[in-house]
């Protein structure tokens, strides 16, 4: 959806007439054009967008304006830069990027940067320009450190030029956080934000927009006009599904359906005839629009996936392919590199770690690729050589490692046993494999003298409904009903627990289940149905609220492309060969309709589904799964926002990452320890006060102590081959407060008390008001 707000003078579309004055007078022009953007620098910046009509009024010629302004810009600051770029935009879209890219990492404002991010969402970029301004955007919304009002704009660009799903989905989560914020302006920005990026379904953003949509302030008038806006969304949906209801249900004649259909014919006819950009527009994408728009008007969780989205999206469910065995990703400077390697894989044993960079693949350079290209070259055939050279910081130069690939799955589950005998274990998603690597991890643990188990299911965003009642088997006695699913077309369906395979199988080992709002599909039926079943506690908050069921049907109008199934696992490998029908060098899956085709009910007969009205209003208050023990995350006071802009610098500067690469080779067994825990004691830290000093810092020594332990437990993950389940503090027991609760709760049903733990007794952020216990008697009668 296109921006209507903030910086509007810097979309509006730039023209240069043709220039017929002399060589002479353009050098005197195009030295104006340096005083007029220094001019700019010394302007506030709200004035500062005036020096751009300045600038055209000079009138010179496309390639000599392009020169001047790159000239230029190397000697003006953020302001001058910032107006260089809006100039650049139609004329030299990277070269913008790139201006605006370093007043985004280097801006003296927060202003100045707001500025920047906002303007990097401009979808008109060029694709290339557009890689560089995600990579810079994505940077933004990894660090939690970042002053709330540049994340939230941040978000918001990288949503509108987003490449692919998990971009916009990053985004989105972002948004999604500003909802919960306890300052009210920052609540209010993310529901602006999530209207403008046509999200007002989730996170209670419709609400709040309601609520201040009478205010007279600015933010209260764009309620207004968002809300209305909306409404005619709904109407618009509303007709397309009456229409489509009346075709089921009344059939009518072919005639009748063709006159309904000329409608997109007339349409695309009228792009191409009237629109400004109507010879540019490929007509398979404006059809692809127009078959997402379509779907997601028959139902909120319905979608058309293109071919490249179905490939994605297949690949977070089946999780398992032919390479090195590395979560790799390009960071912001262009380098491509791995974040944590598979520890079961090849890179890892090899002796590849995180961190490293890859810069060339069979003698092929990395730099300025694609890094999807790079991802399919380092794939192949398991058993088939590569070669990949890698440099690590502190290597003079970089070496050639040459290594088999491997068939990879992966994890879907972490794990971790953590005192008291307390199995705490991570699924991810159900994926096809989920319940047999569950399975396999607490088996493991048990082995190691687990009592009890917390599973996390936050941020689990489903999966397979077969892999939600093996994972209920591993608990419960065969034949326990699971979910029943009821739809129009598709009979009614009641799933069993079965006798899971193999002797894994704990139907009395003590259960917690962790959600929160992110908690979603396959993960509700899971914890609702052992909620419902009384086989476990729920602790956390209230879950999302999917109670459909979707199936994906092959396009037959974009159909796959041919390929030799050499291994028989009926999908395409990346070494496996194929038809490229449409020559674009790539395989093709062809697209997808994912249709609403039932709901789900719970063994309580309760459906978690989320009800709205036409409007957007919530109609089911006890929607999805209601935890019996309701904890909010602990997170940062607003009157500590203030940390976030120091603390993104120090780590922007690796000072943390410097401080544990000095000790860890002399202090690896004391910094294992403090991966586990450190007690909250910053004296176990070595030099930790001559090294807090040489901060000159207003942080607390408790706030660098908690970065530090991030930096050691990443790198303590490399020492021992082993993920931490979560992610940073998530996950950890001495700083998550939701795990400590859920951790609380099932000692007291295996009849013990945390303070008799040493190591829970030191670092426990639980309070007693939280202890209590409230049974919510979802569902009971």
């Amino acid at each position: 959806m296109r921006r209507i707000f903030f910086l509007a003078l810097g979309f509006l579309p730039v023209s240069f007439p043709a220039a017929h004055a002399s060589s002479n007078l353009t050098r005197v022009q195009g030295e104006e054009v340096a005083n007029l953007l220094k001019k700019a620098d010394r302007l506030p910046l709200s004035k500062a967008w005036g020096i751009r009509e300045q600038i055209q009024a000079l009138d010179l010629p496309e390639d000599s304006m392009i020169s001047k302004l790159e000239q230029a810009s190397n000697l003006v600051g953020p302001h001058g830069k910032l107006v260089a770029a809006v100039l650049l935009r139609p004329l030299d879209g990277r070269q913008a990027v790139d201006l605006l890219i370093s007043v985004l990492e280097t801006g003296k404002t927060l202003a100045q940067r707001k500025a920047a991010a906002d303007l990097l969402g401009d979808e008109d970029l060029p694709l290339r320009a557009q890689r560089k301004a995600r990579r810079s955007l994505a940077k933004i919304l990894s660090d939690d450190t970042q002053a709330p009002g540049l994340r939230l704009i941040a978000a918001r660009s990288l949503y509108n030029i987003a490449g692919k799903a998990e971009e916009k989905l990053i985004a989105r989560r972002t948004l999604l956080q500003f909802l919960k914020s306890r300052d009210r302006n920052n609540r209010i920005q993310g529901a602006l934000a999530l209207a403008e990026i046509g999200d007002l379904m989730t996170g209670g953003a419709r609400a709040l927009l309601e609520e201040i949509q009478e205010e007279p302030t600015p933010e209260g008038k764009r309620a207004k006009a968002w809300l209305e806006v909306e409404r005619r969304n709904r109407r618009v949906e509303m007709l397309l599904r009456r229409l489509n209801e009346a075709r089921i249900q009344g059939g009518g004649t072919s005639g009748t359906r063709d006159k309904r259909l000329a409608l997109i014919s007339e349409l695309l006819d009228d792009i191409r005839k009237f629109h400004d950009d109507g010879l540019k527009l490929k007509t398979d994408r404006l059809l692809d629009k127009a078959a997402k728009g379509l779907m997601k008007a028959s139902h909120p969780f319905s979608s058309y996936y293109t071919s490249d989205e179905y490939r994605r999206f297949a690949f977070e469910l089946n999780r398992d392919y032919g390479g090195i065995g590395a979560y790799v990703n390009t960071d912001p400077q262009g380098n491509f590199k791995i974040t944590r390697p598979i520890y079961s894989g090849p890179a890892y044993r090899a002796g590849l770690l995180s961190g490293d960079h890859i810069t060339k693949v069979d003698g092929w350079s990395t730099a300025d690729q694609p890094q999807e290209e790079i991802i399919r070259r380092l794939k192949g055939k398991p058993g088939t050589p590569v070669t990949i050279t890698v440099w690590r910081p502190g290597w003079p130069k970089p070496k050639d490692i040459t290594l088999n690939r491997a068939a990879i799955q992966v994890p879907s589950v972490n794990s971790e046993l953590l005192p008291g005998g307390i199995a705490y274990v991570e699924i991810l998603t159900f994926g096809l494999h989920t319940s047999q690597e569950l399975a396999r991890h607490l088996s493991n643990l048990v082995k190691r003298g687990a009592k009890g188990a917390v599973i996390d299911l936050r941020n689990n965003g489903g999966g397979y409904l077969e892999q939600a009642r093996a994972v209920d088997s591993l608990f419960l006695p065969e034949g326990k009903l699971v979910v029943t699913t009821k739809g129009r077309i598709y009979r009614s369906e009641k799933l069993y627990t079965r006798t899971p395979r193999g002797s894994a199988h704990f139907p009395k080992l003590p259960l917690v289940v962790l959600v929160n709002a992110y908690t979603a599909s396959a993960s509700e039926i899971v914890s609702g149905s052992l909620q419902a079943l009384k086989r476990a506690k729920i602790v956390g908050t209230q879950t999302y609220g999917k109670g459909s069921v979707q199936n994906l049907f092959p396009v037959r109008a974009r159909p796959g492309e041919p390929f030799t199934d050499e291994n028989n696992n009926r999908r395409w490998d990346e070494w496996e060969s194929f038809k490229d029908l449409n020559g674009n060098k790539k395989y093709d899956p062809g697209a997808r309709a994912r249709i609403t085709i039932a709901r789900y009910y719970l063994p309580d007969g309760r459906c978690p589904d989320k009800r709205v009205d036409h409007d957007g209003k919530v109609l089911n208050k006890d929607y999805g799964v209601l935890p019996d023990r309701k904890v909010p995350l602990i997170t940062q006071k607003i009157g500590d926002l203030w940390k976030n802009a120091v603390l993104s610098d120090l780590w922007t500067k690796r000072v943390f990452h410097k401080y544990v690469e000095k000790y860890l080779d002399s202090h690896k067994k004391e910094f294992m320890d403090l991966a586990v825990s450190d007690e909250g004691k910053t004296e176990l830290y070595p030099d930790f006060d001559s090294f807090y000093k040489s901060l000159d810092t207003k942080l607390s020594k408790d706030d660098i102590r908690k970065w530090i332990r991030i930096v050691i437990r990443e790198k303590v993950a490399d020492l021992r081959g082993k993920s931490w389940p979560g992610g940073r503090l998530l996950g950890d027991f001495q700083e998550d407060n939701q795990l400590q609760a859920a951790i609380d709760t099932l000692l007291k049903e295996m009849g013990q008390d945390y303070k008799k733990i040493p190591q829970y007794a030191k670092v426990w952020k639980v309070k007693e008001e939280e202890k209590k216990t409230k049974d919510l008697k979802v569902g009971k009668k």
